[in-house]
């Protein structure tokens, strides 16, 4: 027995001096940023600024109480608001990327801030974008928000329809559990967001382990179904926007000299953020670090 044992112990202690022999030197020699990157294009550095409503529109699944509202037109909220556009104009950005539809309406209403004919509303789109862009002295804003496949195609294609109210839980007390904490998580926000400062809440926002676990609130309740509807709505629905949303950016040709803003609801930021992370074109910047 006693033989036995000491064989293993040879054995394990020499398989673990074996294991450790990495050649992180020449692992480490074949990045493939050291590919990718070495030819003429060079990445175009991204800022992506995840935000709430400041409108508070309730479209989303989680409704903020009235009595949780951050009132961004008070004197301190906005000149908090200033201090976090002092802070992004160190990325010194060139374009300006903003969650809408309707370019023409934006355009119109830009210039007319331009020529100070307008006072900014409520919306994250007017008090940021529209205050940083005109603050860089930039041309125009771009709009690149997009409609999902099952929004465009469920009139052509039925089945997309009924899909929506899939009834086949693999676990619905599981769904229920997740839930009740993400609401739970949603409303510990809202509590936390009207103690912050404005530039406060988007580096909370920006926090990786925030944007993981909203983009899980994704892959829990109604996510996981006997059949295969829960993942392909998502599919079809949030994954679509959101690829369809980096397309319209990639469309509008920003080249290795741009630097480049974009502001969108905090969930959009898990998928898109990943698209730009991913996507050897581009850098993207942290927020913090443009803290001085």
């Amino acid at each position: 027995m006693r033989h036995y044992l000491a064989v293993l112990l040879l054995a394990l202690s020499g398989t673990m001096a074996f294991s450790q022999k990495i050649d992180w030197k020449k692992m480490k020699s074949l990045d493939p940023d050291k590919i990718l990157l070495a030819g003429e294009r060079q990445p175009t550095k991204a800022l992506l600024l995840g935000t709430f409503h400041f409108g508070y529109p309730n479209l989303d699944a989680h409704k903020t109480d009235s009595s949780k509202f951050i009132n961004v037109l008070s004197k301190s909220r906005q000149e908090e608001l200033q201090q976090l556009a002092d802070v992004i104009k160190n990325f010194k950005p060139t374009r300006v990327y903003i969650e809408s539809q309707s370019p023409e309406w934006i355009d119109s209403l830009y210039n007319e801030y331009l020529q100070d004919r307008y006072k900014l509303g409520r919306n994250e789109i007017y008090q940021v974008a529209f205050r940083v862009a005109k603050q860089m002295k930039l041309p125009k804003i771009y709009s690149v928000d997009a409609w999902n496949f099952a929004s465009e195609f469920y009139k052509k294609i039925p089945m997309i329809d009924s899909m929506w109210n899939n009834n086949d839980p693999v676990d619905s007390l599981r769904d229920k559990y997740w839930k009740t904490k993400f609401n739970q998580f949603y409303s510990a926000g809202d509590s936390i967001e009207t103690t912050l400062t404005m530039l406060e809440n988007f580096l909370l926002m920006a926090e990786p382990t925030t944007l993981r676990r909203m983009h899980g609130a994704y892959l829990t309740g109604g996510f996981n179904t006997k059949n295969n509807d829960g993942p392909d709505i998502l599919s079809m629905w949030w994954y679509s926007r959101n690829l369809r949303i980096f397309n319209n950016i990639l469309s509008t040709r920003p080249g290795p000299e741009d630097r480049i803003m974009i502001l969108f609801g905090n969930g959009h930021m898990p998928i898109l953020k990943d698209c730009f992370e991913s996507c050897p074109e581009f850098e993207v910047v942290e927020l913090k670090s443009l803290l001085k």
